[in-house]
């Protein structure tokens, strides 16, 4: 039987005020999908080594170069890794995503945060697992491995974020590189086949009020620049207890 539904997700900001690596807000700019799975539209994904067929809105941000394979998208790829840790190998037959997406890449709103949330939302919608917000946020957290932006894009509004200590069993499931938790063009097709389950309630969060009169600005420049080469530029490194001890006193 034919199925269709959409998915909605929001741009994010984060390193709010003092909460570095903390806080972060969701933004009214949504990246948003159109899904349909119909088995009698096989033959328009079989050339996809995972059937599903990818296309973007000729206004999306990165129309003309981001990947439409699946093994190769950060929206699928993430999707993937969610149906695999749950024994479903590929896609349903004649699964089809039609993508907008209005967030600048590279740019400090979250996009591939926004990816991330809405890969493993697609996931848990393709394979109807049932998941609450909090259980996919764990996926999401295996993959984007800071959570202010991704928890502010799951859930919404304003967030302090943080996570839990982990067991040294869970800690070496995390730190197993992205490359054996999502697949991968180069690796072949077994590559990400069987992928880390994640821990449970890696993330905790609260949600804080925001003042409706407050409205945000977004100030975007005309380059990329990447979150792990925007960190180069502190002079010594910052330990996470400095940070956190910032924001210790919020309210909650």
């Amino acid at each position: 039987m034919a199925r269709a539904f959409k998915i909605k997700v929001p741009a994010s900001s984060a390193n709010i005020g003092p909460g570095y690596d903390v806080l972060g807000v969701g933004l009214s700019l949504f990246l948003e999908l159109e899904v349909t799975i119909d088995s009698s539209l096989a033959h328009e994904t079989n050339d996809d080594p995972n059937n599903c067929k990818l296309s973007y809105t000729k206004e999306s941000e990165g129309y003309s170069t981001v990947p439409l394979r699946s093994d190769a998208n950060l929206i699928t790829r993430t999707a993937l890794y969610v149906l695999r840790c749950n024994n479903i190998r590929n896609f349903p037959s004649g699964t089809k995503v039609h993508v907008s997406n209005p967030i600048p890449l590279g740019r400090g709103l979250g996009s591939s945060g926004a990816a991330v949330v809405a890969g493993v939302i697609l996931g848990n919608e393709v394979a109807q697992l049932g998941f609450s917000k909090q259980r996919m946020l764990d996926y999401c957290l295996m993959i984007e491995r800071h959570p202010d932006n991704i928890t502010a894009a799951m859930m919404g509004g304003f967030c302090g974020s943080f996570l839990r200590d982990l067991t040294p069993q869970e800690m070496e499931r995390r730190e197993i590189p992205l490359a054996e938790v999502l697949p991968e063009p180069s690796g072949g097709e077994d590559t990400g086949l069987v992928p880390p389950l994640p821990p449970t309630d890696i993330g905790r969060h609260v949600k804080y009020q925001w003042n409706p009169v407050i409205k945000c600005i977004a100030i975007i420049p005309h380059f990329e620049l990447s979150t792990a080469d925007s960190r180069g530029f502190f002079q010594r490194p910052i330990q996470p207890r400095t940070w956190f001890s910032t924001c210790k006193d919020w309210p909650s």
